[in-house]
C-alpha cells in the first residue's frame, strides 16, 4: 500500500490535495459575503449591528518548498484495488461538492467593522469614525462547467471607492462642511476650489449633497459572461476593473466598477501571454454605486483598455495595460516575484504607471506624470499575515474622473486608504478562528505635502466570514 504523508498537515489544519503535475501540497481556502438590500435607520442600529458579520478573504498559499514523503508498505494482496479506507498516491480524492455548487459559486460572504482615524496634509482630522462593510460576491452558473455565468458583487458604501459606511462619528462629508476645515487649506487651494465650482456649479452642488453614512446595500456589479469556445470569454454588464498584477494603489479602488463590454482571450500557445483582452466601458458616477440607478451608463464609452498577463514560471509573473480614459493615455505594468528564500518576505510586487499626455481639465492644464508602489508580503504560521511597502502617487491622480471640482478637493479614485503622495504603509491580519479575523492598517505620507485625506491614517477592525459560518455543519456554498 502506498500512502502520501504531508508533514505540515497537522500544523496547517487545512484540507490538502495532491497536485497531479508535481505532487506539491496546496492549501485551499476561500471567503465570501452576503448582505441585505435594505436601509437600516440609525436609530435601529443597536438591533441590527450584531446581525451581519465580516469576511477576510484568505488567499491560497502554495507550499512549494515542502516535499511530499512517500511511505512504501508491503501490499497485502496482488489486487490492483486499494483496501477500503486507503488513498492511492496516484489518485486525487474527490473534492466535496457544496449543496448549491451546481448553480452558485459564492466567492465572498462577509461583514466587517472598523475604526478609521485619518488626518489630511494640513493636520485636519478628516476621519474619526466607526464604519461597517457588508459584502457578497460570486456568480450563478447556467451550466456545470461555468461557461455561461452571471457575476454579481453587492456591498454597502455610497461611493465608487468606498464600501465602508459611517455609523458612528461625524462622517466624512460632514467634516468637509465644517468651517474649520479651511483652516488647514492653503490660499491657493481655496482659490482653486472657487474656480472649480464656477467651472461646474451643478457638480459642486451634487458633491455637497453626498453622504457617507447609513446602512444602504447596493448591487455594484451584475454582468453576463459567456465562453462559447475555450479560448474566448465575452463579458457584458457592470463589472470590476481589470488590474492584472497591479493593485488598487496605482489603478483604482477595489470597490470601483465599470459599465460596458470586455473580451478575454486565453491562448498562450499562439499569443505567448496567458491572457490578453480589451475593455470598452463607461467610467464615472462615483456617487452612484447602485447599478439600477446608473443604467444609462451603457449608452456611452469613455474608457478603453488593452491588457495582457503572463506567468513565466511558478516564481515570476507580470502584466501590462494601456488605457485611454477621458482623454488621458496611461500605461500600467506590474510584476510579482516569489522570494520565500529571503525569509523576510514570501513575495515582492512592483507596480508602476505612466500618464503620457497633458490634459485640459475644464481650463486647468495638467501634465503627464508617473508613480509606483513596492509591496512585500509575508505569512507567519497559519494565522498571521501582512504586507509592508512604499508608494508614490502623483499629486494630480484625481484627474481621472474628469472633474475639476473633484480634483480641487483631492478626491483620488485609487484605494481610499492610500490617496496621493509618497507614503509608507503596512497591513496585518490575524485569524482568530475559522469565522473571525482581526486586521489593522497604518500609513504615513512623507516628503512634500500633497492634497490628500490620508497624510496619516490608521484602520483597525474585525471581519466575520459568513460563508465559513454557514458551512460549519454542512458544505452549502
Amino acid at each position: 500500500m502506498i500512502q502520501a504523508r504531508f508533514p505540515l498537515a497537522r500544523t496547517l489544519n487545512a484540507s490538502l490535495r495532491v497536485d497531479e503535475r508535481d505532487g506539491r501540497a496546496l492549501i485551499r481556502s476561500a471567503s465570501t459575503v452576503l448582505g441585505s438590500e435594505r436601509y437600516l435607520p440609525m436609530n435601529h442600529l443597536k438591533y441590527f449591528l450584531p446581525v451581519l458579520c465580516v469576511s477576510l478573504a484568505t488567499s491560497a498559499a502554495a507550499l512549494a518548498q515542502q516535499p511530499t514523503q512517500l511511505l512504501i508498505a508491503p501490499l497485502e494482496s496482488p489486487s490492483d484495488t486499494a483496501a477500503p479506507g486507503t488513498v492511492s498516491a496516484t489518485t486525487k480524492p474527490a473534492a466535496p461538492t457544496p449543496l448549491l455548487g451546481r448553480w452558485l459559486d459564492l466567492k465572498t460572504l462577509s461583514h466587517s467593522e472598523r475604526y478609521r482615524n485619518a488626518y489630511d496634509e494640513g493636520g485636519y482630522h478628516v476621519f474619526e469614525d466607526g464604519q461597517q462593510r457588508s459584502l457578497v460576491e460570486g456568480h450563478f452558473k447556467f451550466d456545470s462547467q461555468a461557461r455561461y455565468i452571471i457575476g454579481f458583487r453587492a456591498s454597502s458604501g455610497r461611493f465608487f471607492n468606498w464600501a465602508y459606511a459611517d455609523y458612528a462619528g461625524a462622517g466624512f462629508v460632514s467634516r468637509l462642511r465644517d468651517p474649520t476645515f479651511f483652516v488647514s487649506v492653503t490660499p491657493a487651494q481655496i482659490q482653486e476650489i472657487g474656480v472649480a465650482e464656477q467651472a461646474n456649479p451643478s457638480q459642486a452642488e451634487e458633491i455637497k449633497k453626498l453622504l457617507s453614512n447609513g446602512w444602504q446595500f447596493y448591487v455594484r456589479e451584475l454582468s453576463f459572461s459567456a465562453t462559447p469556445v475555450k479560448a474566448v470569454t465575452v463579458e457584458f454588464g457592470s463589472f470590476g476593473i481589470e488590474r492584472g498584477d497591479s493593485t488598487e494603489i496605482t489603478t483604482f479602488d477595489d470597490d470601483g466598477f465599470l459599465s460596458g463590454e470586455r473580451v478575454r482571450i486565453n491562448d498562450p500557445k499562439h499569443l505567448f501571454f496567458d491572457q490578453v483582452g480589451f475593455t470598452s466601458a463607461f467610467f464615472g458616477d462615483v456617487g452612484l454605486p447602485n447599478l439600477f440607478v446608473r443604467g444609462s451608463d451603457f449608452k456611452t464609452s469613455n474608457y478603453r483598455q488593452v491588457f495582457a498577463r503572463k506567468a513565466l514560471n511558478q516564481r515570476v509573473g507580470f502584466s501590462g495595460e494601456y488605457t485611454w480614459q477621458l482623454g488621458t493615455d496611461t500605461l500600467r505594468e506590474a510584476a510579482v516575484v516569489g522570494t520565500k528564500e529571503l525569509k523576510v518576505a514570501d513575495s515582492v510586487r512592483f507596480e508602476a504607471y505612466e500618464r503620457l499626455n497633458t490634459l485640459d481639465l475644464e481650463g486647468l492644464k495638467l501634465r503627464g506624470a508617473s508613480g509606483f508602489a513596492v509591496t512585500a508580503e509575508k505569512k507567519v504560521g497559519t494565522h498571521l499575515a501582512g504586507d509592508f511597502g512604499f508608494d508614490s502617487v502623483d499629486k494630480d491622480y484625481s484627474l481621472y474622473y474628469g472633474s475639476r471640482i473633484i480634483h480641487a478637493f483631492g478626491f483620488s479614485l485609487n484605494g481610499d486608504t492610500y490617496g496621493m503622495g509618497n507614503r509608507a504603509f503596512m497591513h496585518a491580519s490575524y485569524k482568530i478562528n475559522p469565522f473571525m479575523s482581526a486586521f489593522g492598517f497604518y500609513t504615513h505620507a512623507v516628503g512634500d505635502k500633497v492634497l490628500n485625506f490620508n497624510q496619516q491614517g490608521l484602520n483597525a477592525g474585525v471581519t466575520f466570514d459568513l460563508k465559513a459560518l454557514a458551512n460549519t455543519e454542512r458544505l452549502i456554498f
